[in-house]
């Protein structure tokens, strides 16, 4: 999310709402990501503050799903 444009945000929230979305994520790996001790916290407050804002960053769930996919192969 933080280097990618996702077309499900930018038709949700506009191309404000997908630089929003990349500065969280951005902010969210400066922090440390998921080796920070407080990862699981914060990534539950962003995932609130997007449904807040009823954004969904579903394409780049779809590029990890199909990422994870061809790592399996």
């Amino acid at each position: 999310m933080a280097n990618m444009s996702d077309t499900n945000v930018v038709h949700r929230g506009g191309v404000a709402g997908a630089d929003w979305v990349k500065s969280q994520a951005r902010a969210f790996l400066l922090a440390g990501g998921s080796a920070a001790p407080d990862w699981y916290c914060k990534a539950e407050q962003m995932h609130h503050a997007f449904i807040e804002r009823h954004l969904s960053p579903g394409g780049a769930a779809d590029l990890l799903a199909a990422s994870r996919f061809v790592v399996a192969l």
